[in-house]
């Protein structure tokens, strides 16, 4: 069936597993179709759990211009200077508690700033939080002094006791993560702190699972995108990999889930493109915005 190509006016695209490969880079071919879209004058987004910097980083390496959406929804930044523009963030009662049953269950648990990631010490993992962060360029090493410039957007701070950091922090919390390799004890703190309503919690691997303010999401957030631009769902297409982009594929007007992501991220889509390592986002960008035709 034929559809006008300016049917979409609005791409929204998670980044981990969808808008990257699994070396983490965005290739040539992605870019190029991301960049053709623009030019067309379609709205490209991210919506991504990861930092601002991040996002932002990301964003202006295809050239995007439309507000983009980090933390899981909980940052809405400006494309063009990195700044922010709405945030909601955890209220410091409720990171208090995150942060004693973290105490309580000798979890790893960290917090999220704007800029900075507030770890108890800094260990092997969370050292190396603002490299995983950068774009990469497949023709250098990931190594900091390749990358220095992006890596410094992002500060990894020891506080030590973060249930005293949080009691006495006066910083906006956006998001906190936990991770264990204790995959049971993990599912009984994602089930406790999911039957409290003050928290919207997203799995984001097996070994993990993210927290935001209560009502945050990657959907509430492209709400308020979607509104500045004057925009309605329909006119949206969502493209992800994951359950934390459930909600959002549900809100668009089209709903695509990657070939590699999960069996429920693809139950809630209305199609299915190709894998990662495939450029699924060039050809689900090129059948359902750049072609004349839609199967």
């Amino acid at each position: 069936m034929k559809r006008r190509k300016a049917m979409y006016q609005l791409l929204a695209l998670d980044m981990d597993g969808t808008l990257l490969n699994r070396n983490k880079v965005i290739t040539p071919f992605v870019q190029q179709t991301l960049q053709s879209l623009i030019r067309k004058g379609v709205n490209v987004t991210i919506a991504s759990g990861r930092f601002p910097a991040s996002v932002w980083l990301h964003g202006q390496h295809i050239g995007m211009t439309c507000p983009l959406v980090a933390f899981n929804g909980a940052v809405i930044l400006d494309a063009n200077t990195g700044e922010l523009k709405h945030g909601y963030p955890i209220v410091p009662a409720a990171a208090r508690r995150i942060a004693e049953l973290a105490e309580q269950t000798s979890t790893y648990v960290h917090f999220y700033g704007y800029q900075e990631l507030f770890v108890r010490e800094i260990n092997a993992m969370n050292a190396s939080w603002p490299l995983a962060n950068v774009v990469i360029d497949p023709r250098k090493p990931l190594a900091y002094e390749h990358y220095q410039e992006q890596a410094d957007r992002i500060q990894v701070k020891a506080v030590g006791s973060l249930l005293n950091f949080v009691q006495a922090n006066d910083v906006p919390l956006y998001k906190a993560t936990m991770i264990s390799d204790d995959t049971q004890l993990l599912d009984e703190l994602y089930k406790e702190l999911g039957a409290q309503q003050e928290f919207a919690l997203t799995r984001t691997g097996q070994r993990r699972f993210d927290i935001n303010a209560a009502g945050v999401s990657k959907r509430s957030a492209l709400e308020v995108v979607s509104h500045t631009l004057g925009l309605a769902p329909s006119a949206a297409v969502a493209i992800g990999d994951y359950d934390n982009d459930i909600d959002m594929l549900q809100w668009a007007g089209l709903g695509i889930a990657m070939a590699n992501g999960s069996e429920l991220a693809k139950q809630a889509a209305n199609a299915i493109t190709a894998s990662n390592e495939e450029d699924g986002v060039a050809k689900a960008v090129n059948r359902y915005f750049l072609s004349c035709q839609h199967a």
